[in-house]
């Protein structure tokens, strides 16, 4: 996790955003990026701005998602920043800014006019922010910026929390009660720094206190389950909230997998996104007779290679294709089924099904073989031209729209490996 400050704003108290008001007040911004900029300066300084987690609490979809992003970079509360590694680019992450970032420091702005007058017209021109920091902004509950009166300071000397709608009030001595109680049976705990794990157990809501209590049984369960050699530290679990790596109750108890009918949406969703996966199969060397071919001129080692990588490196595929001759269906992960509703249907005996099988061999990817139902399912072309370079783009698309579940996917094996 990049520890790089990627929210940037002025003097703001330990536990309460300060949002500055202009930022509520901008008519250029609509509600849904007034929304997501109010949500992002909310997070702690070094937070990776993620589409996933944009996804999940704004309950909208990746495109969504993208269009709300794009306009607060358009309007200057966004930045893309390449990182570097060593000397060598890295990934670029998303800086959210608290006033936009627009002809700063002009010398004829008055260091009275900052952003939080914006013109309110139809058609607002661009604001011209302080050529100063602006002050914080105060308001009668949480803002106030004086540090003896932040929650880490009345922690210490023993105050109490403002309490939050439905819940208890935060007693120190009881956030205290609920630290130990947690931590004593942490495994190798005796032998750890206690007070890093106090106070990032202290640093985290009462919400985030009790999530992170009721998973840590399962997130015990789930690091023995990928024979972990060790137990992150409770200042690591707490600090980097590894309890969110755990399903909660309610969704730990839904079913993971329903059963898809082949060549349907579904079916078809699974097996392009095990293909998009790196082949896990046992690929054997060339066998003698092979070599022979290779030595007759009749084949290369590198086409040799190529087709026991097609034929043996996705195992789940070859099955899913056994399984679809005898007509039986296959698992398929619940979470492909929403972009899966996107796949468009394409007849057996049409050009675009032989530009799909062309596209498998171009890519190494297995093809059903045998006789194939009248209809199939692919992910959707879009726009006119070359075929060949449409469908290609078609899979691409599928694979961001689905990066997140590869991504776990790709956790999930490491760990089993």
């Amino acid at each position: 996790m990049s520890h790089e400050a990627t929210i940037r704003r002025g003097v703001r108290n330990a536990r309460y955003a300060a949002i500055p008001n202009h930022v509520f007040e901008d008519a250029r911004l609509s509600m849904e990026a007034r929304w997501l900029l109010s949500y992002l300066l909310s997070k702690p300084d070094n937070w990776t701005v993620v589409i996933g987690d944009i996804i999940k609490k704004g309950n909208c979809g990746r495109d969504k998602a993208r269009k709300m992003i794009a306009e607060l970079v358009d309007l200057g509360y966004a930045e893309r920043e390449q990182q570097r590694d060593d000397g060598k680019f890295g990934a670029s992450v998303l800086v959210i800014f608290d006033e936009p970032r627009c002809a700063r420091g002009a010398e004829n702005a008055a260091e009275t006019s900052g952003v939080a007058i914006l013109p309110q017209t139809d058609l607002p021109a661009t604001a011209l922010p302080s050529p100063v920091s602006p002050a914080p902004v105060k308001s009668a509950h949480s803002n106030n910026s004086d540090s003896a009166n932040t929650d880490y300071q009345n922690l210490r000397e023993g105050g109490r929390e403002a309490p939050e709608d439905g819940q208890e009030p935060g007693d120190p001595r009881k956030i205290d009660a609920a630290f130990w109680s947690l931590v004593k049976n942490w495994p190798q705990f005796d032998g750890m720094p206690k007070e890093p794990a106090r106070r990032a157990w202290h640093a985290l809501t009462a919400d985030e206190r009790r999530e992170a209590a009721e998973r840590f049984p399962r997130w015990l369960q789930l690091l023995k389950a990928q024979k972990k050699s060790h137990t992150p530290a409770p200042s690591t679990y707490f600090g980097e909230k590894l309890w969110m790596d755990v399903p909660a109750q309610a969704e730990a108890a839904k079913p993971a997998n329903a059963m898809a009918a082949p060549f349907g949406k579904h079916w078809s969703a699974t097996r392009i996104s095990e293909l998009l996966m790196a082949p896990t199969g046992v690929i054997a060397p060339p066998t003698q007779f092979q070599l022979s071919l290779i030595k007759q001129g009749k084949t290369t080692l590198d086409e040799v290679r190529a087709e026991q990588r097609m034929r043996y490196g996705w195992p789940s595929v070859n099955t899913m294709h056994e399984r679809a001759r005898e007509r039986q269906g296959w698992l398929c992960p619940l979470a492909l089924e929403e972009v899966a509703q996107g796949f468009q249907h394409v007849h057996r005996d049409s050009e675009p099904l032989a530009v799909w099988r062309r596209e498998h061999q171009r890519r190494g990817w297995p093809f059903p073989e045998g006789k194939l139902p009248d209809w199939s399912y692919f992910p959707p072309i879009e726009g006119d031209g070359d075929l060949d370079l449409l469908v290609a783009e078609a899979v691409e698309r599928f694979r961001d729209q689905i990066s997140d579940y590869l991504a776990n996917r790709s956790k999930g094996d490491d760990h089993a490996a």
